[in-house]
């Protein structure tokens, strides 16, 4: 871990200077941040769970990460010790399908968000977040402002250096144009819906009369699904049903 880490503390991330603009994890003289390591737990090697979110999409760094040393802003999730420490937004729906995972493929069951984080490793794929007064989709989005493939082919180098050396058995992802090259990198490859899709509303999909409905008879994984839906808060907290919808579904693809 400790030459990831360095490699991406030496990273010069001015070889993004032609996205400056639109990046807003950058000092405010303009220097770009270093890209930063995943969170590991300290149970991580039991499972082998790497999750990847798109990336931080934060209109402005936070206080407490101006402050931080090059090195402390590259560690910045990787000395994460609490699951809330991670500036993932959906990081607790992403939990709870860890959880969910965890149980479906092995059987053991882990109520609290805590011992999921303890029990995975995380990041976002995309290590620099784009804003420009919104929020920009590295996947889709950033083509509409400039030619993406330096970007693009950055993130994907960053990207497979830390997967050359977590080297997961199971990647958990949102779906877009990385996918082909996060295929290569895990013996399985697991593409989930972003959960804003939930907070968008499921196209419909996410009622009692969807086609994402699915009957569960599982007393375990309902009560992990009531425990979780306890611990996700934020914009979900208007979407209880049809969050539990989303979580069970994939309960119901993995057992």
């Amino acid at each position: 871990m400790e030459e990831l880490i360095n490699y991406f503390e030496a990273y010069n991330s001015e070889v993004l200077a032609p996205y400056r603009e639109l990046i807003s994890t950058k000092e405010e003289d303009g220097s770009i941040y270093p890209p930063y390591i995943p969170h590991v737990g300290k149970d991580y090697s039991k499972y082998g769970i790497l999750m990847y979110g798109m990336a931080q999409n934060i209109s402005k760094p936070w206080d407490a990460l101006v402050k931080k040393s090059r090195r402390e802003k590259v560690m910045q999730m990787k000395d994460a010790k609490k699951y809330t420490d991670i500036a993932i937004a959906p990081y607790e729906v992403m939990l709870a399908l860890a959880g969910l995972y965890i149980y479906a493929k092995f059987g053991d069951v882990f109520y609290k968000f805590q011992e999921i984080h303890e029990s995975i490793a995380v990041s976002n794929y995309y290590k620099f977040s784009l804003n420009n007064g919104s929020d920009i989709n590295p996947n889709r989005e950033i083509s509409q402002h400039m030619c993406a493939e330096l970007y693009w082919s950055e993130n994907d180098k960053l990207a497979s250096k830390e997967l050359q050396e977590l080297k997961p058995n199971t990647l958990i992802f949102f779906g877009g144009r990385h996918e082909s090259a996060i295929k290569k990198s895990a013996e399985k490859c697991i593409k989930i819906n972003d959960p804003s899709w939930v907070l968008q509303g499921g196209g419909g999909h996410l009622k009692n009369t969807g086609s994402w409905y699915r009957d569960c008879d599982d007393g375990t994984a309902i009560a992990l699904v009531e425990s979780y839906l306890t611990q996700i808060g934020g914009r979900y907290l208007s979407k209880t049903e049809a969050l539990k919808i989303y979580l069970l579904k994939y309960f119901s693809d993995w057992k």
